[in-house]
């Protein structure tokens, strides 16, 4: 049986102020100067969006922990079941890919990648592994 491309949020959301550049939908981002921006490879996050946001925008939303959230592939890498960071442009990628010190874990992915940009359902659970390389 085929896992279909769904989503679900719960309460747990909460709203920031936008930088200057437009966010994709099921980016991963981070705050700098206090305002949310997309992350680049392994870097600490703050969240994942729900909606595509312009830029400047006054506010946007979040998603929850434990939300099953639609997030963007970094490329066709990542499969079923496996721990997904964040990677260039706020996609994710998945967690063998990167071999370096501290691992910024977003979730488990629920489905694998078929392509860079592609959807993919995650259960976002932030977490952080420290010392991936020992």
């Amino acid at each position: 049986m085929a896992l279909k491309l769904r989503e679900n949020h719960g309460p747990g959301g909460f709203s920031l102020p936008v930088g200057a550049a437009a966010i994709d939908k099921g980016s991963v981002v981070k705050l700098s100067s206090s305002e949310v921006i997309v992350t680049t490879a392994d870097e600490n996050y703050i969240g994942v969006t729900l909606e595509d946001i312009e830029a400047d925008a006054s506010e946007v939303k979040l998603a929850g922990v434990g939300d099953i959230v639609l997030m963007r592939a970094h490329d066709n890498a990542i499969t079923e079941g496996e721990w997904v960071v964040p990677a260039a442009d706020g996609r994710v990628d998945g967690a063998a890919a990167f071999t370096g010190g501290t691992q910024y874990l977003v979730g488990r992915a629920l489905m694998a990648s078929s392509a860079q940009d592609g959807l993919i359902p995650v259960l976002y659970t932030p977490q952080v592994a420290p010392d991936a390389a020992s």
